[in-house]
């Protein structure tokens, strides 16, 4: 996981770790933000290792590790599209 921050549009920076993949970002954060406040698709930047990219939210949900395969603590997903698919 690498660490990111992900600016989506009215919110304030959220700090977190990323793992992405395709078109496609997964990043989890420790912000307590309510589900339903994240449920209309919102655009953004997410910033990772320097690197700025545009984003929309498709999707987030309360994230706890699976006992003996994950560890950290428990937060929030938020699943991010790329407004750029990569190449």
């Amino acid at each position: 996981m690498t660490d990111a921050t992900l600016m989506l549009k009215d919110m304030s920076p959220l700090t977190g770790t990323v793992e992405t993949g395709g078109d496609y970002v997964r990043f989890r954060t420790q912000a307590d933000l309510d589900p339903q406040v994240l449920g209309d698709p919102r655009e953004g930047v997410i910033e990772i290792e320097g690197h700025r990219e545009e984003v929309v939210l498709e999707s987030a949900h309360p994230y706890r590790p699976t006992p003996g395969l994950e560890t950290g603590p428990e937060g929030m997903e938020l699943i991010l599209r790329r407004r750029a698919p990569s190449a």
